[in-house]
């Protein structure tokens, strides 16, 4: 079973936190832009809103490092 595993996986690249964390969120905005029946512009408010209240770690965690320093 983990030589199947490896095999499937192998040449998949590993993905940052913070790369997989952005592709949920255009994942949640494409769907909910599909299935509900609210502005774009209130479910941008609602992703602005939910990103201010996470905890602090994961927003530092989350925070695109600048590649300068």
């Amino acid at each position: 079973m983990g030589e199947l595993f490896m095999c499937c996986t192998d040449e998949l690249t590993d993905i940052s936190l913070v790369q997989a964390f952005n592709l949920l969120i255009e994942l949640f905005i494409s769907t909910a832009n599909e299935v509900l029946t609210i502005s774009e512009q209130e479910i941008n408010d609602f992703v602005e809103k939910f990103l201010a209240s996470i905890p602090e770690i994961f927003k530092m965690t989350l925070r695109p490092h600048d590649p300068g320093t």
